[in-house]
């Protein structure tokens, strides 16, 4: 059955190759020695119609229009090969410098955060609560003693003897020593060091790690002692009854006796969120109810998460003592971990903090294997030995250092050497090594960023190579260059429109540039229903318009002009409609209902609908000439074009678009 199975997998592939190779070979369109076809068509349609199904019901009528179009693209791209745009030293440098731009970052989120965005959304499904002897180096072990004392806990860890006793007796931790090393539940990402993380999420409940991991500040024994599904946050009300009072006197019993008495009450039926507002003595959440909001795990002390987070929702828990008195919590809600789409940008910031210095430099130690680097060190010494006290400052390019050591090849991979001097030239515009001293600690760290970035430039500058999605982005960017030169050398930089030409082509357009009927006005705008009484009552007695404005207006940006409109059509809105409803200049209208509140026009003028003069058309005319100018331009410079490569156009092969 399986092998049923395989050949008609088998067919389906054969036929739908079969099919591509047949739609390579037919020819929609010819111009000069150049083909067009149908696979390459239908590409393009899907890329600019919305997508394959889209594609597939358009008509032919639609089919035809855009070959015409893509025919002329085709055309405009082989005339700037023609061209030499190939060659143009201004285009390539912004090509590479885009390709190396776009590239390193494509290739950074494939190679970088994707699969680490991905593995830390699984790993957050999970947390693990772990316990941790910690080790650092003091008077009695040095480093390597400190590491081989680790190593040989683990053994005696392994044959029986306690974590939690070790814990006690060993580790140098203060915060979680008395507690055999608890560090409490966690999750991926919380963990500054993926090390740490990697370790953790290797094991199962009970295991030990079998190595220390070295964090930089000492040697870390690990074990996994529990691991659940992952709750992101949880929801609480909470009634606290602290165990001192306002005196400063502690006591505990008072406190305790109160807080069982609330819950007494509580399991006889009364309300928890009533008697959190009427007993509770945390200030914060007392107003609330006892609300706290949602807390996410380690946002509180750890007695008081861990009551919380093993509540479900709708429970309450038993009475909880942490260092603050007694507690009362009643669960209300929950938030699970979110959609992988809706998580992305929490991940990259998870990544960005944690892990993508570790896995950056991992991708630069393998570019630099598969570039064959070498490094120089003879030179990369030579460089200190001759620094004396100078800084990385300009005057570098006059130091010892260039006079001796400037022209040697300081490092080189992928056929390409690299000297003193381009390091200096690099670190003089890098503001992290500026006016640093030079030592051996410094040098170093330069070349490491400086060849890191050369060589992850150099593989992006290759990625599209190795990726279609990228070859095809290039591709794209190339031709849009080619286009764009085009047109400024045979459209742009000969349209010239001048103040002559402009009034020229108004006088014979004049139909095209009017004025519909306008209205000039002034408006007061009050936001409280009560306010227009008042102002309708003194408008009656005859009190000044722009006072009035002046004393009750609530709308801004018309401080320089009190409520001057201008000139606007009278249907532009309701304010511009009751102004034209007005019989003559001066007349004020009755205050009318507008947006949230009320409003009061004073009609200043009426212009009738006319031809507007050349002043008030020129910007408009100056436009629309300069789009007929560039419109009849192209079309020459298509004709042109057409009459070079004469193109012909095979219609009728387009009923075979999409159908395989």
């Amino acid at each position: 059955m399986r092998f049923v199975k395989l050949i008609m997998v088998l067919a389906a592939i054969v036929v739908f190759i079969s099919c591509s190779a047949q739609n390579g070979k037919i020819v929609v369109a010819e111009f000069g020695k150049d083909n067009i076809y149908l696979d390459e068509f239908e590409k393009a349609y899907v890329k600019n119609s919305g997508g394959i199904e889209k594609a597939k019901t358009d008509s032919i009528a639609a089919y035809k229009k855009f070959l015409d179009l893509f025919v002329n693209y085709k055309m405009k791209l082989r005339d700037g090969e023609v061209r030499g745009y190939n060659s143009d030293s201004d285009m390539k440098k912004e090509f590479n410098d885009y390709k190396a731009n776009i590239g390193t970052t494509l290739m950074l989120e494939k190679e970088i955060y994707e699969p680490n965005m991905k593995l830390l959304y699984e790993r957050r499904k999970v947390e693990y609560r772990a316990s941790h002897i910690f080790l650092s180096e003091d008077s009695t072990r040095n480093k390597q003693q400190t590491e081989a004392f680790a190593q040989e806990l683990i053994g005696r860890i392994n044959k029986g003897e306690d974590f939690v006793k070790l814990a006690a007796e060993y580790s140098k931790d203060q915060n979680t020593y008395k507690r055999g090393g608890d560090v409490f539940y966690f999750t991926a990402g919380m963990i500054n060091l993926p090390v740490i993380e990697d370790a953790i999420y290797s094991l199962e409940v009970g295991q030990v790690y079998q190595k220390p991991i070295f964090s930089g500040y000492g040697y870390h024994i690990l074990k996994a002692t529990d691991k659940r599904p992952r709750r992101s946050s949880v929801r609480a009300d909470h009634i606290l009854i602290v165990s001192q009072d306002s005196t400063g006197i502690i006591d505990t019993l008072k406190a305790l006796n109160k807080i069982k008495e609330i819950e007494k009450r509580i399991k006889a039926g009364e309300d928890f969120n009533e008697l959190a507002f009427q007993y509770s003595e945390d200030p914060g959440s007392k107003p609330k109810k006892g609300d706290l909001g949602y807390i996410e795990h380690g946002r509180t002390v750890q007695e008081f998460d861990e009551a919380a987070f093993k509540l479900k929702v709708g429970e309450i828990s038993p009475i909880v003592k942490t260092q603050f008195g007694y507690h009362l919590i009643k669960l209300t809600g929950e938030t699970l971990q979110k959609p992988y789409d809706e998580d992305k940008n929490e991940l990259r910031e998870l990544i960005q903090r944690g892990r993508y210095k570790i896995e950056y430099d991992k991708l630069v130690e393998r570019f630099k294997k598969e570039y064959n680097f070498v490094l120089n060190n003879a030179i990369a010494e030579k460089i200190v030995a001759n620094a004396d006290t100078m800084k990385i400052i300009p005057a570098y390019h006059e130091s010892k250092i260039t006079k001796n050591v400037g022209k040697e090849i300081l490092f080189s991979f992928a056929d390409k050497k690299f000297t003193v001097d381009s390091l200096f030239n690099y670190l003089l515009t890098n503001a992290n090594f500026l006016g640093k001293g030079i030592d051996q600690k410094t040098i170093d760290a330069a070349i490491a960023q400086y060849s890191g970035d050369l060589v992850v430039k150099e593989k992006a500058m290759n990625y599209d190579k190795v990726d279609p999605e990228f070859a095809s982005l290039m591709a794209e960017y190339k031709n849009g260059m080619y286009l764009f030169k085009i047109l400024e050398e045979e459209v742009w930089q000969k349209t010239v429109v001048d103040s002559a030409k402009t009034k020229n082509f108004w006088e014979k357009n004049k139909d095209k540039f009017r004025w519909g009927n306008r209205v000039e006005f002034k408006e007061i705008y009050i936001d409280q229903d009560s306010m227009q009484t008042k102002i309708a009552s003194a408008l009656n007695s005859g009190e000044n318009f722009d006072t009035l404005y002046t004393k009750y207006n609530k709308r801004s940006g018309f401080e320089n002009k009190p409520g001057y409109y201008g000139l606007v059509d009278i249907t532009t809105n309701e304010l511009a409609r009751q102004a034209n409803s007005l019989q003559q200049a001066g007349d004020i209208s009755k205050p009318f209902k507008f947006e949230s509140g009320w409003s009061v026009v004073k009609l200043i003028r009426r212009d009738a609908a006319r031809v507007k003069t050349f002043d008030e058309a020129k910007p408009e005319a100056a436009s629309m000439l300069q789009e007929e100018e560039s419109k009849r331009l192209e079309d020459e410079y298509l004709t042109k074009l057409k009459n070079l490569y004469k193109p012909t156009m095979n219609y009728e092969e387009l009923k075979n678009a999409f159908k395989n």
